[in-house]
């Protein structure tokens, strides 16, 4: 497989928010959540730095996530590992990777989120001493 893109985000990994429905005269309407929008911004920022103008790839696509996000004080014990610690707790790791898909298609990197064919989710604690992020490898399918 063909590496098309690796790339670290720093900051707390933050979930695909659900759109949310207010009703303002008597009609409703959808928003996207503020860190939802902020996050894919920023993410997409970061993609299009590094894609350099190119056009968008056209094939399939495996991509693996990374997700690390802060250790806890509470895992910082003399007993507890210095590196990298399994995270089961929020952000949803399956609405990291939805975040990351469409940050993806926003800035030009891939046509459509469809492409990804394959896909490589972890979700972790900081080691001891690192900082949270989000690292996202996109590889062409062969």
């Amino acid at each position: 497989m063909k590496l098309l893109l690796e790339l670290e985000i720093p900051g707390e990994p933050v979930g695909k928010g659900r759109p949310r429905v207010v009703s303002a005269g008597g009609f409703a309407r959808a928003y996207t959540p503020k860190k939802t929008v902020e996050w894919e911004n920023l993410a997409a920022w970061y993609f299009q730095s590094q894609w350099k103008g190119r056009p968008p790839h056209g094939g399939p696509v495996v991509m693996e996530v990374h997700a690390v996000k802060s250790r806890p004080k509470r895992l910082l014990r003399k007993k507890d590992p210095d590196g990298l610690i399994v995270r089961p707790s929020k952000p949803d790791l399956d609405n990291c990777v939805k975040i990351a898909g469409d940050a993806l298609e926003r800035a030009g990197v891939l046509k459509n989120d469809i492409q990804i064919v394959e896909i490589h989710a972890y979700s972790w604690y900081a080691e001891r001493d690192g900082a949270a992020r989000v690292t996202v490898r996109l590889s062409e399918v062969s």
